[in-house]
């Protein structure tokens, strides 16, 4: 199983609930188990969440909270969250750890996508391209602008796009719809700090 290094921790509690949060890098990944104990159980969270390439967090795992709730105490603004949500949390992130040593799945493009990459490189580059993308351009691309979509379209054209939302017409119509002109992202000024080249 991978090596967990401890990246940050918090917790709090008040008469309704209380929480914990351990923050770890597994595999070369940032990991982070929630726990919150509140007074209902539906309000209760165990969770272990991975950041993916695009900054967000992915559920990895989660326990349904019937499995330690009746082992927490109810909120109080004394309780000492670490101690008590610990252990829920520690399971948490030795199954996320499971999850991603786990061999990871090869993604292999079709012929055609290639094609459509190796066209965009000819065309923004020229016939004999070569380009290399360093991972501080990469970081810099995922900060100003919106997930990469590649859209396959009938006629053997490829669109690909970083300036619509996730829920844009265009994206979930597959590019049959026209965009709805709401996908404002933010764009870098000349201020802001520019990808090295």
């Amino acid at each position: 199983m991978p090596t967990m290094i401890e990246r940050d921790e918090s917790s709090g509690a008040d008469s309704h609930r209380y929480h914990y949060i351990r923050v770890v890098e597994i595999a070369g990944r940032i990991v982070r188990a929630r726990v919150e104990r509140c007074l209902y159980l539906g309000q209760c969270l165990a969770v272990a969440e991975v950041l993916n390439d695009t900054m967000h967090w992915t559920s990895l795992a989660a326990e349904a909270p019937t499995t330690w709730i009746h082992d927490t105490p109810d909120p109080a603004p004394h309780t000492r969250a670490v101690t008590i949500l610990g252990p829920v949390a520690e399971r948490l992130l030795h199954r996320a750890a499971v999850i991603l040593a786990s061999p990871p799945t090869t993604r292999i493009l079709s012929p055609h996508l290639h094609g459509a990459i190796s066209a965009l490189l000819a065309t923004c580059y020229g016939c004999d391209a070569e380009t290399r993308v360093h991972a501080d351009q990469i970081n810099w691309a995922y900060t100003w602008g919106g997930a990469l979509h590649i859209i396959e379209h009938p006629d053997g054209s490829v669109t690909f796009t970083k300036s619509h939302r996730d829920d844009c017409p265009f994206i979930t119509s597959r590019g049959t719809r026209d965009c709805d002109e709401n996908c404002d992202f933010p764009r870098p000024t000349f201020l802001d700090r520019e990808p090295s080249q």
